[in-house]
């Protein structure tokens, strides 16, 4: 079991429920016993009629808050999220802002149990001094190792340099 797991407190606040399945403004907040915090808040969710534990989300903002860390915050226009284990796959118009840094893609697969973040399919990465395109970049949550990489051998991860501003 991750850190992130262990005695997780959650609630969701006020929800307005629109039909059987439907719940818009909804709201879920958690924190495990280390005090790292993580929110995801949508405009709508469609409960998944099969699995309960399924709610599928519009207009996705997350905020994680880890221990000695500074926020890193991620929006996408839809997600899967998991009520159990928290695990949330984010697709299309993904961003994640930490710091100075702005990653976008397709897809973000966000896993407590593995302590892992997965970002895929059309990496950017931008930072204040460089731009780069890869086709995937994984994130250890614990330890903030980040490894950025091409699935084929054959090609090569882009780096590009910004123009100096006079600042850099």
């Amino acid at each position: 079991k991750s850190s992130l797991e262990s005695e997780i407190k959650i609630k969701l606040e006020k929800p307005q429920v629109t039909s059987e399945n439907i719940i818009e403004d909804l709201r879920y907040f958690s924190i495990d016993k280390q005090g790292n915090e993580y929110q995801i808040e949508a405009k709508k969710g469609n409960i998944d009629k099969s699995n309960p534990d399924i709610i599928y989300l519009e207009n996705v903002e997350a905020i994680i808050q880890l221990q000695k860390s500074n926020v890193i915050l991620i929006r996408s226009k839809f997600a899967k999220y998991n009520t159990k284990n928290y695990d949330t796959l984010f697709n299309e118009a993904v961003s994640v802002d930490y710091n100075e840094h702005l990653l976008k893609s397709e897809f973000l697969d966000l896993s407590f149990e593995n302590n892992l973040v997965s970002i895929y399919d059309n990496v950017r990465y931008l930072s204040g001094i460089s731009s780069l395109k890869a086709d995937k970049a994984e994130i250890d949550i614990l330890n903030k190792k980040t490894k950025i990489f091409m699935e084929s051998p054959n090609k090569k991860v882009q780096i590009d340099n910004l123009p100096k501003n006079g600042n850099n």
